[in-house]
């Protein structure tokens, strides 16, 4: 057994901003290694947006510290300390590397680096861990080669999909990274095509976990024909395919409700389209909620329906948290076969799958649904089976917490 397996370790995680309302799968994680015993800091390159805070935050352990490179000299005056001549050394050979890459914004990345380094050395951090492969990636990358600690990276979906990405950077930063998660299946198949063999080498799938006490269904008598978006408003959620497919029930004479939880850059987009459309009094828009709000709503909703699509930019979700969360509350979900959802949804057996951009296919989905609840029940029950198989934080958590202990006796 490893003998690091069941000591303190210290990781620090390294993001772009800490805590995003939107990304509670990052919040969880923490939460769930620290429950191992995992000491954590968390290192955030920018300040958080002004929203709410999720209820488990309070329960966070970890301090979180602002990386302040880009208003202090404090990062650049290590270079030139008597002691640190190897660092003026490796950092002349990074400039020097990364060059070629051309990155627009690689001098400020080297000052964070020199400023994540100095408080790695200081706080005794073994091990640093960025979410989404990029900038604060390229950051955790750069602070390894300039003498820190080890690193990793938990690659998910616009990191990966969009065609702004560099398969060359990316491969560098798998590469030269003590391991690699991806989130599905689907996005290893994806990286196959796009990494060099020892950058797909330090690849591993990790399923991102929930926490299945907390989102667990009690019973609650569901709404009648009410169906549910939780995501955030931008373009790969498929909210315009939604809207139009409610548009074509609400033509049928369907009566239903629909709430759309979250906020995004395609709010105003999304409002015109719910005013063209005439829905105004069958969509509610409840912005961005906690987790407390919507477990509450997926507890009374009779359906989930987000028919995600690819962008076009190639952006796609990779693994919806909500998708997840709302099988573990045993609400039936509608969604598309992009990337990880069949995944999720069992490629049909956990929940309804219905070709992307397809708006008469989705709203014939919405209807079965609300017309059948003993499949409704039926899909839910499965859903929450395959949540404990599959998506279980506490597993997942484990697992990663033995990644980072075989990193850290590495070194």
């Amino acid at each position: 057994m490893n003998p690091l397996a069941r000591s303190p370790l210290r990781i620090a995680y390294l993001l772009k901003k800490f805590p995003r309302l939107s990304e509670t799968f990052v919040l969880n994680e923490i939460l769930a290694q620290e429950a191992l015993g995992t000491h954590i800091e968390v290192l955030a390159r920018r300040p958080r947006d002004p929203e709410p805070l999720h209820p488990q935050f309070a329960r966070l352990q970890a301090s979180i510290r602002e990386i302040d490179s880009a208003r202090s000299l404090e990062p650049w005056v290590q270079l030139f300390e008597p002691d640190n001549a190897k660092l003026l050394e490796r950092f002349g050979q990074c400039v020097r590397e990364l060059k070629r890459f051309e990155h627009p914004r690689i001098a400020g990345l080297l000052a964070e680096a020199l400023e994540v380094r100095a408080r790695a050395l200081a706080a005794d951090i073994r091990h640093i861990h960025a979410h989404f492969a990029t900038d604060s990636a390229v950051v955790a990358m750069l602070v390894r080669e300039l003498g820190g600690p080890p690193y990793s990276i938990t690659a998910h979906a616009k990191d990966i999909y969009r065609s702004t990405v560099n398969p060359e950077l990316l491969s560098r930063m798998f590469e030269r990274s003590a391991f690699t998660v991806t989130v599905c299946d689907a996005n290893v198949r994806h990286l196959e095509g796009m990494l060099t063999p020892s950058a797909l080498g330090r690849v591993r799938r990790l399923y991102n976990g929930i926490d299945l006490d907390m989102f667990r269904s009690h019973g609650t008598t569901r709404d009648a024909d009410h169906v549910l978006c939780v995501g955030r408003l931008v373009e790969k959620k498929g909210y315009r395919v939604l809207i139009d497919a409610l548009a074509l029930l609400r033509d049928e004479g369907r009566r239903f409700q629909a709430t759309f939880i979250g906020e995004g850059e395609e709010r105003a987009a999304i409002e015109a389209r719910i005013a063209d459309t005439r829905l105004q009094q069958h969509i509610t828009l409840a912005g961005g909620l906690d987790q407390t709000a919507v477990r509450a709503c997926m507890a009374r909703a009779t359906l989930m329906c987000m028919p995600c699509i690819v962008g076009d930019d190639g952006n796609r979700d990779a693994l919806p948290t909500t998708l997840i969360e709302a099988g573990a509350m045993e609400l039936p979900s509608i969604s598309t076969p992009v990337t990880g959802i069949p995944e999720i949804l069992g490629h049909g057996s956990a929940g309804v799958l219905v070709p992307e951009n397809d708006v008469p296919a989705t709203a014939r989905a919405i209807a079965g649904l609300l017309d059948d609840p003993t499949r409704a029940r039926a899909l839910g029950r499965a859903a929450r089976t395959r949540c404990e198989e599959l998506f279980d934080g506490r597993k997942s958590a484990a697992t990663l917490r033995e990644w980072f202990a075989e990193s850290v006796q590495r070194g």
